[in-house]
């Protein structure tokens, strides 16, 4: 992988994009789609790509389980812990409908403080009822339950493939993945989605293909044949040719999608380049931005346009990304590489 890529760029756009996305459904109006997925979907679908591509590539490189999550919570759960706790113990009680001591007692704010470990919960009492999308504080929570899901799966698949000696294995988990998803999601989606552990398995199963995709292409080395160039032809034949149905349209977005992403991603531009300068404000941007707008909402009495909401959400969600990122995020993730404190204790002589 190139020292100087677009990663942190992509990622960025990915994020903002998941904003401009959740502004339509937030001021009660259709959400842009693309290939049968709404613009906020597909920019998950590439934090999910993105994401499998980097994974395996840390694991290959360390494939210790015990540092990998080390990594992975260090990644995941700090910032998590801010925004659920900021949530539930300062915009609750400053936005709730309900009386302060009435809010602090309701047994509703420990239950989204379950948030912290992965469980899905959305409201917080009295909390945005009056808002155009009312009761949700944080849908964009959803995700992260099922990214660290993929987490743990890939090095269980990685491990399998290497004692059975298949070298291919992960690239036929993700076709079967792939293929699950199409059937369970496009053609027969279950009239009640199965929910394991608060997370809605139909919704998981839509975005984990991605991952496992990213994932494979690292582990076949196909980055040596990415360029924007065969991007922008597989974009031009969908555009010209596009898919019939919505399920035809998911198999050309799983070709198409990581393509694109990756070869962006890989590739190397005198300013995307330089996106990461200041620091990485994806993930705080993507954790921040859906409380931001329905705060936004709040305040302006649900009078802004799907534009209007997320032009005056995006700065203010990248701010709380910054000061995340600064204050959170990179002193956390600058434990990752640090030894226990009995590993740095010189042993004495036999």
């Amino acid at each position: 992988m190139r020292q100087i890529n677009n990663f942190d760029a992509v990622r960025l756009l990915a994020a903002a994009v998941v904003i401009f996305g959740h502004a339509h459904p937030l001021t009660n109006t259709p959400s842009p789609a693309l290939l049968g997925n709404s613009v906020q979907a597909l920019a998950v679908k590439i934090f999910f790509v993105i994401s499998g591509y980097l994974i395996f590539t840390s694991w290959t490189l360390e494939p210790v389980l015990t540092r990998y999550m080390r990594k992975r919570s260090l990644r995941i759960f700090p910032a998590l812990v801010a925004i659920i706790l900021i949530s539930a113990f300062v915009v609750g009680p400053a936005l709730t409908s309900l009386p302060l001591a009435e809010y602090a007692f309701n047994g509703r704010v420990l239950h989204y403080v379950k948030n912290i470990f992965l469980y899905p919960v959305y409201d917080l009492p009295g909390v945005f009822a009056d808002n155009t999308y009312p009761v949700a504080v944080n849908g964009s929570l959803w995700s992260l339950p099922v990214e660290f899901a993929m987490y743990l799966t890939l090095p269980l698949v990685c491990v399998v493939g290497a004692r059975l000696r298949l070298k291919w294995f992960l690239g036929a988990f993700a076709f079967a993945l792939c293929a699950a998803s199409i059937y369970y999601v496009r053609l027969a989606p279950p009239a009640a989605h199965p929910v394991f552990y608060g997370s809605d398995l139909i919704s998981a199963l839509d975005v984990a293909p991605y991952f496992m995709i990213g994932a494979f292409i690292a582990q076949a080395k196909l980055e040596k044949y990415l360029e924007p160039s065969l991007a922008l032809f597989l974009i031009g034949v969908v555009a010209l040719v596009p898919p019939s149905s919505a399920w035809a349209g998911e198999i050309a977005l799983y070709v198409v999608l990581p393509i694109s992403v990756l070869s962006l991603s890989l590739s190397a531009h005198p300013v995307l380049s330089r996106a990461g300068r200041y620091g990485d404000f994806s993930y705080g941007l993507y954790l921040y931005g859906f409380l931001v707008q329905q705060i936004v909402n709040h305040v302006a009495g649900n009078k802004l346009s799907a534009l209007e909401n997320a032009l005056v959400s995006l700065p203010i969600a990248l701010a709380c990304a910054a000061l995340s990122w600064h204050f959170i995020e990179k002193p956390m993730l600058a434990l990752k590489n640090k030894k226990p404190v009995a590993a740095l204790v010189p042993r004495t002589s036999e």
